[in-house]
Order: structure tokens, then C-alpha cells, then sequence
């Protein structure tokens, strides 16, 4: 019967469990619930998919929604995974609050039919998906360095204004701060070897390391975010690392613009950082920035803009598979 044609999935994801709801035409709903493992995904939940062409909605859940993600899409099904501030509008979109695994996949599955604004589908692999928790570890190690780094040299401030004998466990401390950064440092060197091992993505890094500022590293980061958030205009890929203005307006009313800071924060981090190692080594960056300071932007501005200038450059060059070349990025040169 047509009414029990299955046509949304929608799947809460848990550490060890998956509830599934399926929707059928007829606007009837069905949860199960299954264990979050190959043989129950492939048991329970593909055998009832069998002649289903529709989209499966899943909420990004860490990394506990790789299995079912990885099966399904690998099956030949489009399975979009959802940032939690887009499934939050479904999910709280009821008169009724409640909250529970059966609610928020039946909300899910909604989201799966009727909703017009989800990403790309899922298109991981097991590789790309261990690469991503690696570059998360190494944003981790960064976070952690940098909030050390500050409390150390607090208390050795401290200790040098009341006096005293130095503490073994400061320089302990100090020692430790630097094998962790040596670490990081290998961690990336290690994610940067596997990345090229795909001759193409190699092909692509080399073409990124021709713009100024843009190192080894943050090409193959830049390659992995934006590869996997395809889009068909630059400004995707701004928008994507966070580094878009935010509009607020209203009649004759302007509010205060400001980043949007919405995307990645560790690409965002390292792109802010590309764009001051153009200033510092590329005399065109070097005058393009002094343009910026003389038109009253700030510092912070200036390099933000740079970013934004590096991102639409990037682009352009793996879009044209041509390298950097200065007289197209500074016409005036």
C-alpha cells in the first residue's frame, strides 16, 4: 500500500543506542529502537529500508553518529547530519515540551520531509572522519597550551614582585608546556602525511601554499573543512570559517556589525593567523594592510579583512587550478 511507503528517517543518536523514526505517507509514525552497532544498523534498520529513496536526518552527535552515518550513506541513502542549532528549531518547534530520545527523532524525521535548508549530504569515509578528530585534538592541544602558557607566566610575575625561591614543579610545568607543543607539532606534520597520500588533495595543497600566509598545515586544514562543506561561491567558504558580518537592521534603525563567528573556530583561528603572515612576509599584503589602517580600520579589522581576501584567493586558485599570482589578487600592482 502506498500509505505505508516510508518517506523520512529521522535517528536520535546515543553513546550505545539509536531511536529511529520512520514516516510514512500516510502520516503515521513508527520508532524503534536499536543499539548503536554495524550488525543492529544492518539487522533491524536497513531491511526496512530497503525500497526507501527519501532523506535520513541525524543530529551531529561527537563521533557517535559515525557508524550509522557511515553505513547508511555507504548503502547508497542521503543522510544529512545536522548542526544541533538547526534540529533545536524542529525539535522545540512543539506546544508541548517535551524531551526524549522518541520525541526528538520523531522531530527529526519532520525535519527530514519538509525542511529546506539542510547541509550537504554526508559524504565521510572512515579515513576523513579520523583525520577530523585528530585536527580536533591538535585545536584541543592549542586551547589548553595557550591557557598554561597565560597562568605560568601570571604566577612567575607574582613570584618575581613578593620574591622567593623558584619552584622545581614551575619549571616542571614550563618543560611540559614545550613537549606538548613539540606534540601538536608532530600531530600536525602527521595529519599534513596523510593528506597526502591522495594525489589530488596533494595537488591541491600545493596550489594553496602558493598564496602568502597560507602554510602546509592550513591547507590541508582549509582543504579538509571547506572539501567537506562544499560550496559554489567564496562567501560560503567565509561564512563557513565564521569570519561573514552579521546584518542588523531594521527600518531606519542600523545596529552594530559584527563576525558572525558561527563556523569553524579552529580554521578561523589559523586563517587569522595566514592572514598576519601575509602582512609580515608579502609586500603587497604589507600595502594592502597599510591601505586598511589609513582608511581608519583597526588592527584587528585589517587582518580580518586580509582573512576574508585569502579565503575568496584560495578559492579562486582551486577553482582555476592555476597558482597565486599577485597581479590577479592586486590588480593595481
Amino acid at each position: 500500500m502506498n500509505d505505508e511507503i516510508v518517506v523520512a528517517v529521522g535517528i536520535d543518536v546515543a553513546k550505545a543506542t539509536l531511536s529511529i523514526c520512520l514516516n510514512y505517507q500516510n502520516g503515521n509514525e513508527k520508532v524503534l529502537g536499536i543499539r548503536n552497532t554495524d550488525t543492529d544498523i544492518t539487522k533491524k534498520l536497513l531491511s526496512r529500508m530497503k525500497e526507501y529513496s527519501g532523506k535520513v536526518v541525524m543530529e551531529s552527535t561527537g563521533h557517535y553518529h559515525w557508524i550509522p552515518a557511515l553505513i547508511l550513506s555507504e548503502a547508497g541513502f542521503d543522510v544529512y547530519v545536522v548542526n544541533p542549532l538547526l534540529a533545536k528549531q524542529y525539535t522545540g518547534g512543539g506546544v508541548r515540551k517535551i524531551k526524549s530520545d522518541p520525541a526528538d527523532a520523531k522531530s527529526l524525521a519532520r525535519m527530514a520531509r519538509v525542511a529546506d535548508n539542510l547541509p550537504h549530504p554526508f559524504s565521510g569515509n572512515q579515513k576523513t572522519l579520523y583525520l577530523r578528530k585528530k585536527l580536533g585534538l591538535i585545536a584541543s592541544f592549542g586551547k589548553q597550551i595557550q591557557a598554561l602558557t597565560a597562568n605560568l607566566k601570571s604566577v612567575k610575575e607574582g613570584q618575581e614582585i613578593v620574591g622567593g625561591t623558584e619552584s622545581v614543579v614551575i619549571k616542571q610545568i614550563e618543560q611540559t608546556i614545550k613537549t606538548l607543543k613539540i606534540q601538536m607539532k608532530k600531530l600536525e606534520e602527521e595529519c599534513v602525511s596523510e593528506m597526502r597520500e591522495d594525489e589530488e588533495m596533494s595537488k591541491k595543497m600545493d596550489l594553496l601554499c602558493t598564496v602568502p600566509g597560507i602554510s602546509e598545515f592550513t591547507s590541508a586544514l582549509c582543504l579538509h573543512w571547506f572539501d567537506s562543506h562544499k560550496g559554489t561561491t567564496a562567501k560560503s567558504w567565509i561564512a563557513y570559517a565564521g569570519l561573514d558580518i552579521s546584518v542588523r537592521e531594521s527600518g531606519t534603525w542600523r545596529g552594530t556589525c559584527r563576525l558572525t563567528k558561527r563556523g569553524n573556530a579552529f580554521l578561523r583561528k589559523r586563517l587569522y593567523s595566514a592572514a598576519w603572515g601575509a602582512w609580515r612576509n608579502d609586500e603587497n599584503f604589507v600595502k594592502y594592510y597599510d591601505e586598511l589602517r589609513e582608511q581608519n580600520r583597526s588592527y584587528r579589522e585589517s587582518l580580518l579583512i586580509i582573512s576574508r581576501k585569502l579565503i575568496r584567493t584560495a578559492f579562486s586558485v582551486l577553482e582555476t587550478g592555476m597558482p597565486y599570482d599577485a597581479k590577479k589578487c592586486f590588480p593595481q600592482v
